[in-house]
């Protein structure tokens, strides 16, 4: 039915306030074509200004294929189309073309070789949609996303390195670092599914008093603390950065077809990153030696991290 609605925009698009993006699949090629009424465009170039508010990216590239403006049909409808060579295995749309104007909404389909594969409606305030996505590509696609976030996120680095300080054997840290792991999926799925809504700036807040609470523990048990601790800590703190993924994930767009496969992918990529942090760090304290004072001292910079991050993020 919706494609059938996407037909009729040619005639009504103006009245329903709905704008539309076609992507047509076909002989290893992928055709785009952008669509609004001309009044929305307040006398812009079609060509020029359809193209520049077009927030698509295919295999995470932004599209920017070399196209033409479209003659205006009846009923005051212009387009946009272009053309590249290639079939990409990821489709996101961003945002809405005119996220300005609240009451109107872009139709995003996609066709393959002729036929229905996923479509979305954005509005304003609409997060971005994957369109069209397997579960194989699902998770092929979020694996280096939860690598990525746990290399360039210094808080949870700095979570775990408290985490790691103590030392201990092999299999002892990494039931740490899988607690952690069991944890943050629970409420990372929680929150993606819409169950819990959890306040941004007090979950980032809470992340970081989970620094300064592990760095403490370091400091008053003087490292003495088994694995068996730590891995309570890191299940417990690990419910709350739970929900940091979540927002994270949020920006970058999930496939509500195939969602179990992008949060797979996503925790997997995490666990990835975490036990590359593992096989790095735990040589390098045992190298280093003098446990006493690389804990001590080490907790004493992670706790200063911490606290600056509490503060910045709850009170500015």
């Amino acid at each position: 039915m919706r494609f059938l609605f996407f037909l009729s925009l040619s005639l009504f698009a103006h009245d329903l306030g709905v704008t539309g993006v076609q992507l047509r699949i076909a002989d290893g090629k992928t055709h785009v074509r952008v669509q609004a009424h001309a009044l929305q465009l307040q006398g812009r170039e079609p060509g020029t200004e359809l193209p520049k508010r077009l927030r698509l990216r295919l295999d995470g590239e932004l599209f920017v294929g070399a196209g033409h403006a479209v003659a205006a049909t009846t009923g005051g409808i212009v387009a946009w189309e272009a053309e590249r060579v290639g079939v990409p295995s990821s489709i996101i749309m961003d945002a809405p073309l005119f996220p300005e104007d609240e009451a109107d909404r872009t139709l995003v389909t996609l066709l393959r070789d002729g036929k229905p594969a996923g479509e979305a409606i954005l509005g304003a305030t609409s997060k971005p949609v994957v369109l069209g996505e397997s579960g194989s590509s699902a998770l092929r696609r979020f694996v280096p996303i939860g690598v990525e976030h746990i290399f360039f996120g210094a808080d949870h680095i700095a979570f775990l390195l408290a985490l790691l300080l103590p030392g201990g054997r092999w299999r002892s840290l990494l039931v740490v670092v899988t607690a952690f792991t069991v944890a943050h999926s629970i409420t990372l799925a929680m929150a993606v599914l819409g169950w819990v809504r959890p306040i941004p700036w007090l979950v980032e807040g809470v992340i970081a008093l989970s620094i300064v609470a592990a760095a403490g523990e370091n400091l008053l048990s003087k490292g003495t603390r088994g694995a068996g601790v730590r891995a309570m800590y890191a299940a417990g703190f690990g419910l709350v950065h739970g929900f940091g993924f979540a927002g994270a994930l949020g920006e970058v767009g999930l496939p509500e077809e195939v969602l179990g496969w992008a949060l797979a992918g996503f925790n997997l990529g995490v666990e990835i990153g975490q036990l590359g942090i593992v096989l790095v760090v735990v040589p390098v304290l045992a190298y280093v030696g003098r446990r006493e004072m690389v804990v001590r001292y080490g907790s004493w910079g992670i706790m200063a991290a911490g606290l600056y991050w509490t503060v910045t993020r709850l009170f500015f």
